[in-house]
């Protein structure tokens, strides 16, 4: 209560009339009727973990207010950094995260609705603040617009995964038309993003451990679910990921010609869908825009596949998923470009870059899945103040979500073989494995 008591007072006390002098809260602000302005009512509720994982402090505001003698109502999401120590904040990465999410919203967002005729889906942004220790970013709350994110953390229809698809289509082939037609100005949008997951080789011991005993169970799970799988593959497998770091900074690094702008962490709780009237899936929107970057458009597509569908629906419609992708990209990319859609974007060469990011896309599952199927009840504030032990990180990272996590995880481990022995394209390929660090 106390917390809800000090958000709406720092809302009230300041941050609105900010808003509000921007330009931002009104269309009609004028300077000379500032004085008129009068907040009422703030109501707060704080997302918790049972709705979404985080790593920062969110929640709605409801704001009452009034405005030259009329009433009116604006619904927000704030998002803030936690108060924490200064090396965990480093260690989190947050002045990037937050940096990387403003200038989504004050810089290329802009530039994408010009370009699009205001056709982009995004939420209205408000305010930001970034400071040394801290941050802020302030949207629009877009269920009043009917957005919502789903109603299951993971195990999505193949409608919602359509859809998705089709969605990181579209924004692959607009960026590739941009970068392709107007580089100049492809580089001046993208080149103050930073490097958000990768910059900071100085791991969290916590989260490092969890790392190291993901693989374990993957060995484990995979060894009992699909023991026709060769122990050696899945060594190679492990001996990728066990230098999270060094492996995933190769990976995502862009490379031509396969190199746009993505997301960065296209997942089921970073995506909202529009629905009619049945509940059916009509549209998507991405949202959290803090990991976006310059990379091949698979980190967006393997990791939303491998984290927000369950086996039954993404194995037997993969290639039906990947034509509406392939789809989607080429009709924007012409529509955008006016021209061909180049060799490098044919169906064949996307696949095989799908493959080369599938031990990066599995790996978040061996890690993150089991907090989509069991939601841990500690925030990270509570972490920070009373770290789990050894043994209880293990417990959990070998254990949380049960046999549904572990047959998800031996069948992902099944499809990367799969695929890889199809489209002959070895799950290191493009990765410098002599820079790797051995267990």
């Amino acid at each position: 209560m106390a917390q809800i008591e000090a958000e709406a007072q720092w809302l009230r006390d300041g941050i609105l009339q900010k808003i509000l002098k921007s330009g931002r809260l009104l269309d009609n602000y004028s300077e000379a009727k500032v004085d008129t302005f009068k907040v009422g009512d703030i109501e707060i509720d704080v997302i918790g973990l049972a709705e979404a994982f985080m790593v920062t402090f969110c929640y709605r505001a409801i704001v009452n207010f009034e405005y030259d003698g009329e009433k009116y109502q604006r619904k927000f999401v704030v998002k803030k950094t936690p108060p924490m120590p200064p090396d965990v904040y480093e260690s989190i990465q947050f002045e990037q995260l937050f940096t990387n999410e403003i200038n989504f919203y004050t810089k290329i967002l802009p530039e994408i609705k010009k370009a699009t005729g205001g056709k982009f889906s995004a939420p209205r942004y408000f305010y930001s603040e970034l400071n040394q220790y801290s941050a802020v970013v302030i949207l629009e709350n877009f269920a009043v617009d009917r957005w919502r994110v789903t109603k299951d953390r993971v195990g999505l229809t193949l409608e919602h995964a359509m859809i998705a698809a089709r969605h990181l289509g579209n924004f692959h082939g607009f960026s590739y038309a941009l970068k392709h037609k107007n580089p100049e100005k492809f580089a001046k949008l993208t080149d103050d993003l930073k490097e958000s997951r990768y910059a900071n080789e100085n791991m969290n011991p916590e989260w490092a451990l969890t790392l190291k005993t993901s693989l374990k169970r993957v060995e484990k799970a995979t060894e009992t679910y699909q023991p026709q799988i060769e122990k050696e593959f899945v060594h190679k497998f492990n001996s990728l990921i066990a230098d999270y770091f060094n492996y995933g900074k190769q990976r995502v690094a862009p490379r031509e010609p396969l190199a746009t702008l993505c997301h960065g962490d296209y997942v089921r709780n970073n995506v909202a869908y529009r629905y009619n009237d049945k509940d059916e899936p009509l549209e998507v929107m991405m949202f959290d825009y803090q990991t976006l970057r310059v990379s091949s458009p698979m980190i967006d597509l393997s990791v939303f596949l491998a984290l927000a569908l369950y086996a039954d629906v993404r194995y037997p419609n993969l290639d039906d998923i990947f034509d509406e992708y392939v789809s989607e990209l080429h009709d924007s990319y012409r529509r955008e470009a006016h021209d061909d859609v180049p060799d490098s974007l044919s169906r064949l060469e996307l696949i095989k870059e799908y493959v080369r990011f599938l031990p990066y896309s599995v790996s978040i599952t061996s890690n993150f899945l089991a907090a989509l199927v069991e939601p841990s009840d500690i925030s990270i504030e509570e972490m920070i103040k009373n770290p789990p032990s050894e043994k209880e990180i293990i417990e959990r990272t070998m254990t949380a979500g049960g046999e549904l996590v572990d047959r998800e995880i031996a069948h992902q481990i099944k499809e990367m073989l799969e695929l890889s022995q199809l489209y002959e394209v070895p799950i290191d390929d493009g990765i410098d494995v002599n820079t790797l660090k051995k267990e």
